[in-house]
């Protein structure tokens, strides 16, 4: 989609640091924070007092704090996690141990993980994979017939044939293709977006679901509270709802202190009538489509599925959607009953040749990390090459290991990242995993025009997987997720030239190159990245 000079300018002005000052001032999310603050205030002040006025009040938190320390020192969560939460609790004795078991017993996502918890069980019969398909997995590929398995029954996310795969390296490149797809609607639209913004974009797609609505298509929207902070008007979800839309906001903001604004919805989806779906790094804002420049040149991508495999991402709409409804079983037998796996209908021989797809979600509701399992999965299945990338680099060990010993195995392994930042801070804590990377071999290139937003592995001409999942630590343990693993379909050729020709605008980084950056930014890099994991 191209945008004049003139377009770019004005859409530059309506993004300025004062337009979203304004946009909170005006919403009531500033009384929100106002709160908030006062509450962590008195609180900091009551345990501060506390241990002022008693020195046995003052034993009892040093206790504590000891106690938590050997809670961190034997919990099974990651080590760098447990790490970047043990340097607080000893600077912050009094303070630091409560701290962190009201994070880590995570009250306030208590209820909706259980809901959602609930929900999933319940449509287990709805996500099993077709008998057909599980034969054909097997005769094709035994490891990754059992990665499928592994997304099944941990997941709860079937693996399917019969689906046509359509790949767009740009944001821009989606623009026209989306509005077509939602044009056909016939039947309902599903949007699930972690960041929903006024502008080009949006009022494009915004224009289609009104008209749509206006011919009795069921349409429903969800987007992230936290994510539109700044970006919508506070009660914009009523607007939607005038207009005929049925809307919800995922964890709204609300002035008590709750750990459950740590678990965003940051899924990126659209389902059109169960039979075509969108997905991948793309945002509905403006700057994700270039419509005007916010760091740089905006590196996204996104892709089109249509076929069966659409069947996973109604259901993962749905769960999501029905954590806060009691519409759950009326909505599961109307979008899911009819669909193809229930039919068991055989695959054409068109649809043999196109290869397996398996659309996937993941969570801070379940006990295992689909999501960083699957990378971890590609990285050690890989012979000759894997290729990623991701807008962060925050590595637990596990995944650092992984990457460097693929490396030292012979596997060309190249990770793009951004040149320009939209997060300094967390940008120079990425870099600094440079230095053991490339002594180990791996690849790191930046690229030079700007932001890379894409969430992106290629293996071996034959996988990939394309996403919201980035490699830092809230997508892979915090955040709710979604993803598509594609295994010898159509698209993977576009994916591939998207990575050569991406190459091609990047600088490769070398040792003496890191050691060249500004002193203060390697400080600062080193520093935070002890505390990267709550970032």
């Amino acid at each position: 989609m191209v945008f004049s000079e003139i377009n770019r300018k004005l859409e530059a002005k309506k993004h300025t640091t004062l337009h979203y000052i304004k946009r909170i001032a005006f919403s009531g999310v500033w009384l929100t924070g106002v709160l908030l603050l006062i509450q962590i205030f008195f609180l900091v002040e009551i345990f501060v007092r506390l241990g002022q006025d008693s020195p046995y009040l003052l034993e009892l938190f040093g206790l504590v704090s000891s106690a938590v320390m050997i809670y961190i020192i034997n919990d099974e969560s990651n080590p760098a996690y447990k790490i970047a939460w043990i340097i607080p609790v000893m600077l912050m004795p009094l303070f630091g141990g409560v701290l962190y078991l009201f994070v880590k017993l995570n009250f306030g996502a208590v209820a909706p993980k259980r809901i959602l918890n609930g929900i999933i069980k319940k449509t287990r019969k709805y996500a099993r994979t077709n008998g057909e398909v599980k034969v054909k997995l097997q005769q094709e590929d035994g490891s990754f017939a059992k990665l499928a398995d592994y997304i099944e029954k941990t997941g709860g996310y079937p693996a399917w044939q019969n689906t046509s795969v359509d790949y767009f390296p740009l944001g821009d490149d989606t623009v026209e293709t989306l509005l077509d797809e939602l044009r056909k609607a016939e039947k309902y639209i599903f949007l699930e977006y972690f960041i929903i913004e006024e502008g080009i974009f949006w009022n494009q797609i915004l224009a289609v679901l009104e008209e749509k609505v206006k011919n009795g298509l069921d349409v429903r929207v969800m987007y992230d509270d936290f994510g539109c902070l700044a970006l919508l008007p506070r009660k914009y979800h009523l607007s939607l709802k005038n207009k005929g839309i049925q809307c919800r906001k995922y964890a709204r903001l609300t002035p008590f202190l709750s750990t459950h604004l740590n678990n965003r919805d940051h899924r990126k989806m659209i389902i059109v009538d169960g039979k075509t779906a969108f997905s991948g790094g793309i945002n509905l804002a403006d700057e994700y489509i270039n419509a005007y420049e916010k760091y740089g040149h905006w590196k996204d991508n996104g892709f089109l599925i249509k076929g069966d495999a659409v069947y996973n991402y109604t259901l993962m709409f749905l769960q999501m959607w029905n954590t806060n409804s009691n519409s759950g079983e009326k909505d599961f037998k109307k979008y899911l009953e009819q669909e193809p796996q229930l039919k068991s209908q055989p695959l054409s021989q068109e649809a043999k040749g196109r290869g397996f797809v398996i659309p996937y979600g993941d969570g801070p509701h379940q006990l295992e990390d689909v999501a960083k399992n699957i990378y971890m999965d590609i990285l050690s299945g890989t012979k000759k090459y894997v290729y990623i990338m991701t807008p962060y680099l925050i590595l637990d060990h596990e995944m650092q290991q992984a990457l460097e010993h693929a490396a030292k195995c012979g596997v060309d392994v190249r990770i793009i990242m951004p040149h320009i930042p939209d997060k300094k801070v967390v940008f120079y804590i990425g870099r600094t995993y440079y230095p053991q990377l490339i002594r180990s071999g791996v690849k790191i290139y930046e690229y030079t025009p700007g932001f890379v937003h894409s969430k992106t592995f290629l293996s071996d001409d034959e996988l990939a997987t394309v996403g919201t999942i980035n490699l830092d630590f809230r997508s892979l343990y915090l955040h709710y997720e979604c993803g598509t693993l594609f295994y010898k379909t159509e698209g993977l050729e576009k994916i591939k030239k998207d990575f050569m020709e991406t190459f091609e605008k990047c600088q490769p980084i070398a040792l003496e190159d890191y050691s060249r950056l500004p002193l203060g930014q390697r400080i600062v890099g080193r520093v935070m990245r002890v505390f990267g994991p709550l970032l």
